[in-house]
């Protein structure tokens, strides 16, 4: 009786060790790398300005010179209100 019990206990746990073991043991993924966007205008109908920004969260949101208007990044074909961060060299 003890082995009709054990052979479906052992075989369950072999599996979860599998399933559990392929996922602990795998590399992690690289993270992502930055991506250089060129920053729209809102305040000028979302037109392309010759700033370039980044999608970094770490630095601060992405102006036209140093105290001109947010850029932002198109999330429709008409409005640009994907927030936009300074690009560092």
């Amino acid at each position: 009786m003890k082995t009709t019990f054990l052979k479906p206990v052992f075989s369950l746990f072999a599996v979860a060790f599998a399933v559990f073991a392929a996922f602990a043991f795998s590399p992690a993924p690289e993270a992502g790398k930055v991506v250089d966007i060129w920053g729209h205008n809102p305040e000028d109908d979302c037109d392309v300005t010759s700033t370039l920004c980044s999608d970094n969260v770490l630095q601060p949101q992405c102006r036209i010179g140093t105290n001109g208007a947010f850029l932002y990044d198109m999330s429709s074909e008409t409005d640009c209100v994907i927030e936009l961060y300074r690009k560092v060299n």
